[in-house]
């Protein structure tokens, strides 16, 4: 085995190492657990929904879109002619519906097999995409061997203490394209199992699209569905 030891060059004492990994796990716990709260509760959002369908213009950072009023999730998004950092909406998969009396119990669906998708969009500030944060960083953190998961899926498990759930990517080439998304299990069953999705627009904008594990099986149709969906808000 080898033998562990602090680098020579920090100037660390072996009594401040302790602490400072207590330190570390506590902010990575504190990282999982808002995750799980953000990916749990993105369906119970307060929100005041519209069944219209006229669009409404709005700018995402310099990006003007135009957007079904019904998809959108915030009434201050849908003043018109506003400008927001990060615009907020939902659809049903697979349609790619927005809200509409008939649907409505379907949008307010909080179980493991919602077909919510929620969608947000932002500017493209440079940060790291799905597929690119795969690469660069989750491979790294890997707490052991891809399995297999449903429509030629990998499944690559991600180190944690486990004690909020199991935390994966989900990842694959399709015709040497990457598709990559990052998915969190709940150990409480009363919640919901979620992925989500970062991946840059052709109008420079960010948009995150977040569903249930159980449409994990439709990742091809639903990343180009998606896809086609925001190129469409392009006024």
């Amino acid at each position: 085995m080898m033998p562990m030891t602090l680098p020579n060059g920090t100037g660390m004492r072996a009594r401040h190492f302790t602490p400072m990994v207590v330190a570390l796990a506590l902010v990575g716990t504190a990282l999982v657990a808002h995750t799980v709260g953000k990916w749990m509760t993105y369906t119970n959002q307060p929100s005041s929904w519209t069944q219209s369908p006229e669009r409404v213009p709005v700018r995402v950072g310099t990006v003007a879109q135009s957007i079904p009023a019904n998809m959108m999730r915030h009434s201050d998004e849908r003043a018109g002619d506003s400008d927001v950092e990060t615009l907020h909406l939902a659809v049903l998969w697979p349609s790619l519906e927005g809200y509409t009396q008939a649907n409505a119990r379907s949008f307010a669906d909080p179980g493991d097999r919602s077909p919510v998708v929620s969608l947000a969009l932002r500017a493209d500030a440079g940060g790291l995409d799905t597929n690119e944060r795969f690469e660069r960083v989750w491979m790294s953190l890997s707490a052991g061997e891809a399995f297999p998961g449903p429509a030629g899926l990998a499944l690559l498990p991600l180190a944690g203490d486990g004690l909020a759930g199991t935390d994966f990517v989900a990842h694959a080439r399709d015709g040497g394209k990457l598709f990559a998304a990052r998915c969190f299990t709940p150990r409480d069953q009363a919640l919901a199992a979620n992925c989500e999705r970062t991946v840059r627009t052709a109008t420079g904008l960010m948009a995150t699209y977040r569903f249930r594990q159980v449409h994990l099986a439709d990742w091809r149709a639903m990343d180009g569905a998606i896809a086609t969906l925001v190129a469409s808000f392009a006024p």
